[in-house]
C-alpha cells in the first residue's frame, strides 16, 4: 500500500479480561508549601493508663499515724461529752421526778382520818418548827391517822404527817430538825382534837420516827389503843417506821 500514512503509535495499554483498557493511576497532587494539613490525634488514654502513659498497680490502704488515731479518739470523746450534757439537759430533775412505787408493807394500816393543809405548815405547828416555816414555807402538807393490829391482837394508833417542800436541801434542814429534842413539831389531828378523834389515845411521841424521801419529809408516831403505851416501845417503833413507807401515796392521793 502505497501514500502517505498518519505517523499514528498504536495504543499498547493492558486490557482487563472484559477488554476494557486498565487506566494507570492518577498521579497525587503535588503537595503545596502552604497548604494546611489536619492533625492525626492517637486513641486518648484510659482511666488506667493517664496522661503520662501506663501506670502501676493501685496504691493499698493509707496507714494511720499515731497523731491519726489521736485525732480520732478526741473525736469519740468530744461526741460523748456532747451526748452527755444534752442527757443531763433533757432529763426530768430530782424535784420533777414522780413519786416512787410505795414498798411491801408488814403491817395491814387502815385509813382513819386524812386532812388537807390548806393554810400552810406554819399554822399547824409548834416551837421551833413553827419559827422554820416562817423562814422556809412549805409546799404541801397532809396529816392522817392509820390503826393497824400487831400478831399479840393489840392495836395501835399511827399517826403520818408529810410535808413536802421545795427542794431535797430544804426538806434535809427540816428533818434534821425534827430529829432533836425540844424542837417542837407539827402537831397531829388528834393534838388539833379534830372531830371524831375524842377516843382516840394522845400522840406522845413515844415511838417518833421521821424520814426524808427526795423532798418529801414522813413524821411519824404511835400510841396503843386500849392500854398504856411505854416509851420507846420496840414494837410500837418498828409499827412507825413501817408506816413512814405510806409518806408518798398519801401525799399524792387527792382529797376525798
Amino acid at each position: 500500500m502505497t501514500g502517505p500514512q498518519d505517523n499514528t503509535q498504536r495504543d499498547t495499554a493492558p486490557l482487563r479480561r472484559d477488554n476494557s483498557r486498565i487506566q494507570p493511576d492518577r498521579a497525587m497532587p503535588a503537595q503545596y508549601p502552604n497548604q494546611a494539613t489536619r492533625a492525626v490525634y492517637g486513641p486518648p488514654p484510659t482511666p488506667q493508663q493517664g496522661a503520662g502513659g501506663p501506670s502501676g498497680p493501685p496504691p493499698g490502704p493509707r496507714r494511720v499515724t499515731p497523731l491519726g488515731w489521736a485525732l480520732r479518739g478526741l473525736v469519740l470523746l468530744l461526741v460523748a461529752v456532747v451526748s452527755g450534757a444534752l442527757w443531763l439537759a433533757v432529763k426530768p430533775s430530782d424535784e420533777q421526778a414522780g413519786p416512787p412505787e410505795p414498798p411491801p408493807l408488814r403491817y395491814q394500816f387502815e385509813l382513819s382520818h386524812r386532812e388537807e393543809a390548806f393554810h400552810g405548815c406554819k399554822q399547824v405547828s409548834r416551837g421551833q418548827i413553827r419559827s422554820f416555816f416562817a423562814e422556809e414555807e412549805c409546799e404541801h402538807l397532809t396529816r392522817a391517822l392509820y390503826t393497824t393490829e400487831l400478831p399479840d391482837g393489840s392495836r395501835v394508833l399511827t399517826s403520818v404527817v408529810t410535808v413536802l417542800m421545795p427542794d431535797p436541801a430544804s426538806a434535809q434542814r427540816l428533818n434534821t430538825l425534827t430529829t432533836k429534842d425540844g424542837t417542837g413539831n407539827v402537831r397531829d389531828l388528834v393534838e388539833d382534837e379534830r372531830a371524831g378523834t375524842d377516843d382516840m389515845p394522845d400522840l406522845d411521841d413515844a415511838a417518833y420516827a421521821s424520814g426524808r424521801q427526795d423532798r418529801l419529809v414522813v413524821i411519824g408516831d404511835s400510841a396503843y389503843m386500849g392500854k398504856d403505851t411505854p416509851k420507846k416501845d420496840p414494837d410500837l417503833t418498828d409499827v412507825t417506821n413501817e408506816a413512814l413507807k405510806l409518806g408518798w401515796p398519801q401525799d399524792q392521793q387527792k382529797p376525798s
